[in-house]
């Protein structure tokens, strides 16, 4: 699923340093790449919502303590992803945590756009006890101010409504 034989990123701003992921591939059922816009983007234009999205959603919120639902379902939907993945029970758990599930989210929702907000949802996201490659700024990561959790309001928002307040820290 990676590509590439350099293991850590030198510079952030070219592609081919580094590991890439190519998850999606715009192509038809036959193979054949599906139109695209300028050849550059994917003809696909709509929200998708995964099952096993739903299923680590339901997960966490049993392993949190929601009521709406069992440990026992909780955990066989968990398993069932693994076995997708894993092709066989090997990658199976026997019991489930809160920490479980930011790196399961991540493994199996990477390149799906979750990751800021489930860092953000788990604390990790702006403090220095959780550091990635140019986490702020610096090669080996360093924690960031929390006004990152975020984002500005961009300035033309702010000058067509005067009600808007920016955000703490922009």
């Amino acid at each position: 699923m990676f590509f590439g034989t350099k293991l850590a990123n030198d510079e952030m701003g070219v592609f081919s340093d580094g590991l890439r992921v190519t998850k999606f591939r715009n192509v038809n059922s036959a193979g054949v790449p599906a139109p695209s816009i300028e050849g550059k983007f994917s003809s696909l234009d709509f929200p998708l919502f995964r099952l096993a999205e739903q299923y680590l959603i339901y997960s966490e919120a049993v392993t949190r303590g929601g009521s709406g639902g069992s440990a026992a379902q909780a955990l066989t939907y968990v398993n069932n992803l693994r076995e997708r993945a894993y092709g066989n029970a090997s990658g199976n758990v026997a019991s489930l945590s809160i920490p479980f599930f930011l790196d399961e989210r991540a493994r199996e929702l990477y390149w799906e756009g979750f990751r800021r907000t489930d860092l953000i949802r788990y604390g990790k996201y702006t403090n220095a006890s959780y550091v990635w490659p140019f986490k702020g700024g610096a090669k080996a990561g360093t924690g960031v101010s929390d006004t990152r959790n975020l984002f500005p309001i961009p300035s033309a928002d702010l000058i067509a409504n005067t009600n808007l307040i920016q955000n703490a820290g922009y």
